[in-house]
């Protein structure tokens, strides 16, 4: 025991013998614990799978869309070739019209003209045809239009 006015002795690591002494890590390298690490990757993974899943809907909708576009512009495409067609001499008013147009491939086209209008100065003059285009993914387009007298 030490007096209280007497000076301290310090002991073999050069410490007064009443200071407590801190513990040295070995190396005097500081580390994570395995509960934190885990926890770590647990979120790193979890954020990569979100990542992954949006990209892959990303690129499922992109699809749709370009094949739903390609069939919209095909029908329109159809309904050009189908006025030309109309045009030519005594095809007015017909069930089915001789259309000169091939559709890209997995595009089918099918045109289904409408009752032809009785033929006097009082009935308008048009006939509607309804297009349809399909697309590969199972979805189609449809663009119905009037088709008039030339």
């Amino acid at each position: 025991m030490r007096n209280r006015g007497a000076p301290s002795r310090p002991d073999e690591n050069g410490a007064d013998e009443h200071e407590a002494v801190e513990p040295q890590s070995a190396g005097g390298e500081a580390g994570s614990t395995l509960p934190e690490v885990l926890v770590a990757l647990f979120i790193l993974t979890s954020a990569v799978m979100v990542m992954v899943a949006g990209m892959s809907t990303l690129l499922v909708s992109a699809t749709q869309n370009r094949q739903s576009t390609t069939a919209g512009v095909v029908a329109r495409d159809y309904a050009e070739a189908l006025e030309l067609a109309v045009a030519q001499p005594n095809a007015w008013c017909s069930a089915t019209y001789s259309v000169s147009f091939t559709p890209p491939t997995g595009y089918p086209v099918t045109a289904v003209p409408g009752t032809c209008p009785v033929n006097n100065s009082t009935t308008p003059q048009f006939q509607t045809v309804a297009i349809t285009v399909g697309s590969p993914d199972g979805g189609s387009e449809l663009l119905r239009v009037a088709v008039r007298q030339p």
